[in-house]
């Protein structure tokens, strides 16, 4: 009678374990920064390798391998640069599945072939079916508050910026910082359709103003002009494609399909609508 190998069984629970955590915290952040991209990336990795190998043991460690890679980049790129980048995570991905392939191919020409123990596999798929719904429910709900917070904020500042021009809408003096957000999680609805932002052209602004330092000897206060600074903006503007500018629009935020935080907002006149 062979004895059972523990520590075997205890990797397949220890890896399958950091899976769930790792894929939480990804699902997290991906939900956060609205990037359907990085969805798609992530579940194209894992759901490649599951359909390439038949052997059951050995198809879901690997599917759960890529899941880990990818998770594991996000979340690191995430902490490391604060947003998430598309092509990195799908260049991630591609080698996520390419490196199991080559490996077994190289394997194939020395006669082997990359085995998988059972325990190791029942290990890691128990204790990832186990953690990864709770964790993700947790980790979704926390970024979902994250979202609300973070969203009501850029769309008060899209309300108090966005201006009507003859056949667009423009928003002045952004923060360049923030395209990204614009681009991802901002939409607006008029009366017969939804434009979003990632739609928009944007450009740049260069606002310039004079710093000056005040001083006062022997109580004789004077004014000095220290230097002449700029600062970089970006203009976003909004082309309605021929229909009528609508007197207020929708303003929303939005994960994939899924609207955040909606604003009814009236439109500023410009210049053109005041003449």
């Amino acid at each position: 009678m062979h004895r059972p190998h523990l520590g075997t069984f205890a990797v397949g629970l220890v890896f399958g374990a950091v899976t769930a955590v790792s894929l939480a915290l990804a699902g997290g952040m991906i939900y956060t920064e609205g990037n359907v991209g990085s969805v798609l990336a992530l579940v194209g990795a894992a759901a490649a390798l599951a359909m390439i190998y038949d052997e059951s043991p050995k198809r879901w460690v690997l599917a759960l391998y890529a899941a880990l890679l990818v998770s594991a980049f996000i979340v690191l790129s995430h902490r490391l640069r604060g947003g998430l980048d598309g092509t990195m995570v799908l260049a991630v991905a591609v080698v996520a599945v390419a490196l199991p392939i080559g490996f077994d191919l190289v394997l194939s020409d020395l006669g082997r072939h990359l085995r998988v123990n059972s325990r190791l596999g029942v290990g890691t798929v128990v204790s990832f079916a186990t953690l990864v719904l709770p964790l993700t429910a947790l980790m979704l709900a926390q970024a979902h508050q994250r979202a609300l917070t973070e969203d009501e904020d850029l769309l008060q500042e899209v309300a108090q910026k966005l201006r009507r021009e003859p056949g667009s809408l423009v928003l002045s003096e952004v923060d360049p910082s923030k395209r990204a957000m614009l681009e991802n999680r901002i939409a607006i609805r008029t009366n017969d359709k939804t434009y979003r932002l990632s739609d928009a052209e944007f450009q740049k602004e260069t606002r310039e103003y004079t710093v000056r330092q005040d001083t006062d000897k022997l109580g004789v206060s004077k004014s000095d002009v220290v230097t002449r600074e700029a600062e970089e903006r970006m203009r976003v503007i909004l082309k309605l494609q021929g229909t009528q500018v609508p007197d207020d629009v929708v303003v929303f935020s939005h994960r994939g399909p899924m609207t955040i935080v909606e604003k009814k907002v009236a439109l500023g006149k410009s210049a053109d609508d005041e003449s």
